[in-house]
């Protein structure tokens, strides 16, 4: 029976590979990718997302496989017993901009659909335009932010 405990053996390897293999997604977007798919209301077959997460490396080893296999299970078994959270602390401000563009790759054979789908009821649909609004204004917030800590950090100045 296979192993699919994901250890921090299987987070070192998959940074190595990831990282080397220039068409893969580095490795927090790997994982706000999968957890997309995990929450997916319409499933992606391994192939398919073994295949976006490597950039289509035919190559890939046995070992990586089973590393992604391992990485997915465990983000699936947190998101379906309600356990999960975001993997980095807020100061891990690039890993979390990664992951939140992953995040957004995942969603999008399905998020189009469903936020238009005519048969949604005026409830969900309703719920569905305040999280746009939400995220929207979200975007515009981080924006500022980063902006104010660019200048303030005295890396960059107003100008650019």
């Amino acid at each position: 029976m296979l192993e699919f405990s994901f250890t921090a053996q299987h987070k070192a390897l998959l940074t190595d590979y990831l990282s080397s293999t220039e068409l893969a997604l580095p490795y927090a977007v790997c994982e706000g990718y999968l957890f997309a798919i995990i929450c997916s209301p319409a499933g992606i077959e391994m192939e398919q997302w073994l295949t976006t997460v490597s950039g289509g490396d035919e190559q890939i080893a046995e070992e990586h496989v089973f590393a992604l296999m391992a990485l997915h299970h465990d983000i699936s078994e947190r998101v379906f017993s309600g356990q999960f959270q975001l993997p980095y602390a807020s100061k891990a401000v690039v890993e979390l901009q990664q992951w939140s563009q992953g995040f957004l790759a995942g969603i999008e054979h399905f998020y189009a659909e469903l936020v238009n789908s005519v048969v949604l009821n005026d409830e969900l649909n309703s719920f569905c335009q305040q999280q746009h609004a939400i995220a929207n204004e979200f975007a515009m917030a981080y924006v500022q932010l980063v902006e104010n800590a660019a200048v303030e950090s005295g890396l960059y100045d107003e100008e650019g």
